[in-house]
């Protein structure tokens, strides 16, 4: 599961409002969800809701489609924007089962308090899994939230119940190492410009604002300076390269980080959706077409989707039975391979041409009958329908 968001040009349709643009762009926008099977890549099903709805209000309303579509063993699988309190909750009242990635930057949250509690363990080489390349700890939490939760009125032991929720732990040296090298190369960028009297961008000026402090002088006359306040610094850094993942479903780490990989099925899908189809804005007048613009969006994105997971299956089969890999370079380039098949049409039927080599094996790999060259007659259904008498259709 996860959303992104589509600018627009115009303030006057009754979606299209001011929120937290995830593209940082200074237009209103509408949010577009989607979730989609991370085994077949098919999307089960979208909606689009205003520009300025978080993230963590939306999962209450895909609990609520879920239990009309009458779908069975779900994991909703999520990034940090939906890993609230409330959202826990109400995927354990309803018996869905969830893998949230949760924020680790939330001063004094549980998060952090776990991490705290195995930040030592997390440096350990007997804990570094050699599949994900990361050091990882799981811990059993028994998490108690309201059965039923009444407005206005105060939870009490008779209406709570307890479930077993496991943290996953994760941390990776080399993400850690990374943001650091960064953060350091902007604060001294900082003091290159404090050096020199030139002004800070909006970024430099808030970083400026988090670690740095006036030196102290009894000298009138001195020039006013900066010291960084590496109490500070170390805040910012304890928890990066941390990652800490929340499920009721699934016990075992390797297989939890597995399943948040599968969620860039999504993201991918939504890189499809603004960069190929070229739909990061909506030129749309009027709600009726804005509805239909983003409806078909999504099909051409669904089937993209489909694509690349056919195709990874097939990849995957071929290497457990020593078979000959299928190498394609993107959804994209299959789909322009096969789009250029000519087909050839005439009074009785048409016919397709010639097809082998790869293109014969994209075929077979994407599930689809490869088109005959023998000549088939075109259906007449107008012809057919003719056939029955009224009563009978």
């Amino acid at each position: 599961m996860d959303s992104t968001s589509i600018s627009s040009y115009s303030e006057k349709l009754p979606n299209v409002v001011r929120g937290r643009n995830k593209d940082e762009d200074n237009l209103p926008q509408i949010n577009l969800l989607m979730l989609v099977d991370s085994k077949t890549g098919l999307p089960l099903f979208y909606r689009h809701y205003d520009g300025n709805v978080p993230d963590a209000q939306t999962v209450r309303r895909v609990i609520a489609d879920n239990s009309r579509l009458k779908l069975t063993d779900v994991v909703l699988v999520s990034d940090k924007g939906y890993s609230s309190n409330k959202n826990i909750n109400d995927c354990l009242r309803n018996d869905v089962g969830l893998l949230f990635n949760m924020k680790c930057g939330v001063k004094d949250s549980l998060t952090q308090e776990v991490i705290d509690e195995e930040m030592s363990n997390l440096r350990d080489l007997n804990k570094r899994d050699w599949y994900t390349e990361a050091f990882q700890i799981t811990k059993k939490i028994e998490w108690s939230y309201e059965r039923q939760p009444v407005p206005r009125k105060r939870p009490s032991k008779n209406t709570r119940d307890v479930a077993t929720l496991y943290w996953h732990i994760y941390f990776d040296k080399q993400i850690a190492e990374k943001v650091t090298q960064g953060l350091f190369e902007r604060i001294g960028k900082i003091q290159e410009k404090l050096h020199k009297k030139e002004s800070l961008d909006e970024n430099e000026q808030t970083l400026f604002e988090e670690v740095f402090e006036k030196a102290e002088s009894t000298d009138e006359d001195t020039p006013v300076s900066y010291t960084i306040n590496n109490k500070k610094v170390d805040e910012k850094l304890r928890y990066k390269g941390y990652r800490v993942l929340v499920s009721n479903e699934i016990s075992d780490a390797r297989k939890a980080w597995c399943a948040y990989q599968e969620r860039w099925k999504v993201e991918d899908t939504f890189k499809t959706l603004k960069s190929r189809l070229g739909c990061s804005r909506n030129r749309v007048s009027d709600n009726e077409s804005l509805n239909g613009k983003i409806f078909v969006q999504f099909l051409a994105a669904s089937i993209a989707m489909v694509v690349r997971a056919r195709l990874k299956k097939y990849s995957e089969e071929c290497r457990k039975s020593d078979g000959p890999a299928l190498i394609y370079d993107s959804d994209g380039t299959v789909l322009e391979s096969l789009n250029n098949i000519m087909q050839t049409k005439f009074q009785a039927g048409y016919y397709f041409g010639e097809i082998a080599g790869k293109r014969r094996k994209l075929f077979e790999a994407l599930g689809v009958s490869v088109p005959d060259s023998e000549p088939e007659r075109e259906m007449d259904y107008d012809d057919e329908a003719d056939e029955y008498d009224d009563d009978e259709l």
